[in-house]
């Protein structure tokens, strides 16, 4: 066999260190690429889990870092704020749910599990929330281990500031402005009016509990911001001295107290499940000026309770409803 030589070396020699440079080399590329490709992916999951941006918020228990723009939240009481501004959280209070002034509003949303402390917590977790934001001091720090949470103290702001602070949550700022203008504006200009068929006469918010009767101001919802705050009406003495220019929420009170809280309007409700006729079929009650005149308003308690601007708004449609129809023609 003919042999050819090649600086010292056979060819056959030559062929076969060649090979082996190859396989040697292809081996090295391969694991540079794994190597690259793992960076690329562990860069990518470190760039993936930090993509969300986040901002610091002052809340009612102190500073909390929350998403930029939260697209998974939960509410443990606040629900009208949200929708009002087209935000649907994932889960809402089934009290607000049940708000008739929501409806139409909330497909989609499911009740908050409040069989237990327990269901209430796996429940929140299996949903993978972004935000909570929430009213009960008692479970904020079992909320926050599960997502950024914001405490809101009720009562602490007037309802338009809440609504703002809420709004400014979900980025939603100037839509709360153009809700608020667009509010402030109806309700403004209704004022004279409404003051001119009230004139000097009282306003009372009167409420039907299980043996018990609640009457209210201008600091526990019912309307009674509109009422006495924006559009100036007077209450019965009692409760103008403690519950509108006071800090009163509301005051129980007997059947015979009712004469002495009784306006010469009267708006109630009665608590789901309340049989009234301990008021309503009483002589006490039926001889009320108000009463005898047919200058009585009742409410839904269900949605009364609630003071979000949605519910605010439909309030305010049946007040001016209601006063206008004493209007004199």
């Amino acid at each position: 066999m003919f042999i050819q030589k090649k600086e010292g070396k056979t060819m056959t020699q030559t062929r076969t260190e060649n090979r082996r440079f190859r396989i040697v080399l292809s081996l090295i590329l391969a694991l540079v690429m794994t190597i690259t490709l793992g960076a690329c992916s562990s860069s990518s999951s470190t760039e993936s889990s930090s993509s969300t941006a986040m901002r610091t918020v002052e809340s009612d228990k102190g500073e909390v870092e929350i998403p930029v723009e939260p697209k998974r939240i939960i509410s443990d009481y606040y629900l009208g704020e949200f929708l009002a501004v087209d935000v649907k959280p994932l889960i809402a209070s089934p009290y607000a749910l049940d708000n008739p002034y929501l409806s139409g509003m909330t497909e989609g949303i499911e009740a908050m599990n409040i069989t237990s402390a327990e269901t209430t917590l796996e429940q929140f977790t299996a949903a993978k929330p972004d935000l909570i934001v929430t009213i009960t001091e008692a479970d904020y720090d079992k909320y926050s281990k599960i997502a950024p949470t914001v405490y809101i103290e009720d009562g602490k702001r007037s309802d338009e500031e809440t609504f703002r602070y809420i709004a400014d949550l979900v980025g939603k700022s100037k839509e709360a402005d153009a809700y608020i203008k667009e509010f402030n504006e109806k309700v403004n200009s209704k004022k004279d009016e409404i003051q001119n068929i009230v004139g000097d006469q009282t306003v009372s918010i009167l409420e039907m509990w299980p043996q018990q009767i609640y009457t209210m101001g201008s600091h526990f919802a019912r309307g009674g911001t509109i009422l006495y705050d924006m559009w100036g009406l007077k209450a019965p003495e009692p409760i103008q001295k403690s519950m509108v220019d006071g800090d009163t929420a509301y005051e129980v009170i007997s059947l015979e107290a009712l004469p002495e809280y009784a306006g010469d309007f009267i708006l109630y409700g009665v608590l789901d499940g309340t049989d009234p006729a301990f008021v309503t079929s009483s002589n006490l009650w039926n001889s009320l000026p108000a009463v005898k005149e047919g200058k009585t308003f009742p409410y839904e308690q269900v949605a009364f309770m609630h003071r979000d601007p949605i519910t605010l708004n439909k309030q305010a449609d049946l007040f001016i409803e209601f006063f206008e129809s004493f209007q004199e023609k």
